[in-house]
């Protein structure tokens, strides 16, 4: 009988203790389910956060701790708190002798200094921490997100063939293991970021380089794998960037603008300030070469606003404060000259700590000694109070006038583009949007080699005296054209994410023959017949019902299947001459009249 209760009371202990560790798992796996909803940098997450470390402290368990920390960095908004929690991750590390663990935080740690402080000596000194950890790990990916890391930095300081190496590495691994099979969904976007960011920060390597034919390659593989949903938004931005930097090259400006706006959108909600002080510079010099000065000083501005606040500069963006002296010397304002020059010595300062090879490369219109020479003769004029003022009434009046010319000129133009989307949609039968010419040859012997063969296949399908051999029909053209008509009227290209292969099937055949019939057919890429027949689709809904004019720019774009608001202002622009909400105002303005 005792025996019988002995054996009782064990397997209730065990069921006890079955019972609490079952407790505990739901406890953290709830605690995390909370906070997981909330976006980086939310401080109103930190409340669940809080709770998830205390019980980790708690029950001794560091891994949880370490866990509860690096989501505390994850969601602080303040640099000085995201430190302070990486701190305490490197301590409880160190605590498990984990070396992992260890290397991951010191990565950590280091990514702040980089992205959040933007110092590179701290940031460098705890990668090398972090790479010392993990040697002889078996953890692959920390391995190349330390050796990515490393890359970044010697990008920055002008070591760009040694970065490039690195990246080409870190491309290759993350490439390779993002199409492995049964990948948990988080495990696959953490491979595809370390993906497009490797080779967005190679793109920036082989443009220091001037190896502009690489780095337009990689741009183009980022902007048409991504499609700027929230999960790769950052990566997204990056290469937006990147394209308008290779618009300016290409002497694109209007083409760069919109590429700017897409990523400056992006990156002020995920609080990148590097990212963004660059992309607040490009911005400001478009504007500045436009002849639209007070934009221009708005964005130049940003960047001296963010160098003050995070005293974060680089010899990219260093032209700012030229831009911002050259507008204070055509305006007499001494007090401001004097400031933006002191500012100007500060940078310098830190370039030539930061970015030693590049610093002593780099030509400047203005040089330390003429800056110094410049901040000395304002200095004794302010001392003497010798203020001059250059505004007068005729100067006054000219620039009213001229506001008034340009705000004048604007609304015409505006006028005349609202005017020809009006014909263009009367043009536009009434099933279909789609607004390219169809071509077909009724010969039936017309023979064709689809452009996106590659070389090796176009070779294969010549004859023996260099002709073409006929791959597409009269018959099969037709067929595909008369389905595509079909795939128009029942507005099948409104579901989001619909790529070529997809079209394909629902039309009954093959990307390559689509590809080919859109191009020779139709004189169309994919991109720009599914963004015109979206584009069209929207725009005649806005003409035909008012409610619409209503609707937010996000809720447009999901009607018509766009990915982002972003991206359908881009399109928006690109098809119609002008953006969605001055077509807005257009419309409202003429409905008042009706």
């Amino acid at each position: 009988m005792l025996i019988l209760k002995g054996h009782i009371a064990f397997v209730f202990f065990l069921f006890v203790n079955l019972f609490q560790s079952q407790e505990q798992q739901n406890s953290y796996k709830k605690l995390s389910s909370i906070f997981n909803k909330y976006v980086e940098n939310d401080e109103r997450a930190m409340v669940y956060v809080n709770l998830y470390i205390q019980k980790a402290k708690e029950e001794s368990d560091l891994k949880r701790l370490i866990v509860g920390y690096e989501e505390a960095i994850y969601y602080s908004s303040l640099i000085e708190r995201k430190l302070k929690y990486s701190d305490s991750t490197i301590i409880t590390a160190l605590k498990a002798e984990d070396k992992d663990q260890i290397s991951r935080s010191y990565l950590g740690k280091g990514i702040i200094y980089y992205y959040n402080v933007r110092n590179f000596k701290k940031a460098l000194a705890e990668y090398i921490r972090a790479y010392q950890y993990s040697k002889g790990s078996e953890d692959e990916y920390l391995k190349n997100k330390i050796i990515y890391h490393l890359g970044i930095v010697k990008c920055y300081l002008g070591y760009n063939s040694e970065a490039a190496g690195h990246f080409v590495e870190t491309a290759s691994y993350f490439e390779t293991n993002m199409k492995s099979d049964g990948l948990h969904e988080n495990t696959r976007l953490n491979y595809e970021s370390g993906y497009f960011n490797s080779i967005y920060r190679l793109s920036k390597c082989y443009h220091n380089l001037k190896l502009y034919v690489k780095e337009d390659s990689l741009i183009k593989i980022g902007l048409d794998k991504i499609d700027g949903s929230d999960k790769l938004s950052t990566e997204f931005a990056y290469f937006q960037k990147g394209r308008g930097i290779q618009l300016i090259r290409q002497q694109r400006p209007d083409e760069a603008l919109l590429h700017f706006k897409i990523a400056e959108d992006i990156l002020m909600h995920k609080q990148d300030v590097a990212s963004l002080a660059t992309v607040n510079f490009y911005l400001g010099k478009l504007y500045w070469n436009a002849g639209k000065r007070k934009e221009s000083l708005v964005h130049l501005n940003k960047v001296d606003a963010m160098f003050n606040k995070y005293k974060m500069i680089t010899p990219e963006i260093r032209s700012s404060y030229e831009y911002l002296i050259n507008d204070t010397k055509e305006h007499g304002n001494k007090d401001k000259r004097l400031y933006y020059t002191t500012q100007l010595l500060k940078a310098d300062s830190i370039i030539i700590t930061d970015f030693p090879p590049l610093s002593s490369k780099m030509k400047y219109e203005y040089d330390t000694e003429r800056l110094m020479a410049e901040k000395n003769d304002l200095m004794k004029i302010k001392h003497l109070g010798t203020i001059a003022f250059a505004s007068t009434t005729t100067v006054g009046v000219f620039f009213l006038s001229l506001v008034l010319h340009r705000f004048k000129r604007k609304k015409r133009i505006l006028t005349d583009k609202y005017n020809l989307i009006l014909a263009k949609m009367n043009q536009l039968g009434k099933n279909s949007l789609s607004a390219y010419d169809v071509k077909i040859c009724n010969d039936g012997n017309t023979k064709y080699i689809d452009p996106h063969f590659s070389v090796e296949d176009q070779k294969e399908s010549m004859d023996e005296d260099g002709n073409a051999k006929e791959l597409y029909n009269t018959e099969l053209v037709e067929k595909v054209l008369n389905k595509l008509k079909i795939f128009e009227q029942k507005e099948l290209y409104l579901n989001k994410n619909l790529k070529l292969p997809d079209v394909a099937i629902l039309v009954g055949t093959n990307r390559t023959t689509l590809s080919y019939i859109l191009n020779e057919h139709m004189n169309i890429g994919y991109p720009e017949y599914i963004k015109g027949l979206r584009i069209n689709y929207i725009t005649k809904l806005i003409l035909e019902d008012k409610k619409y004019l209503q609707y937010k720019i996000e809720s447009l774009a999901e009607i018509c299947g766009m990915a982002s608001r972003q991206v359908f202002r881009v399109h928006f622009q690109e098809i119609n001459g002008m953006t969605p909400k001055d077509f807005v105002k257009k419309r409202f303005a003429e409905l008042d009249r009706l």
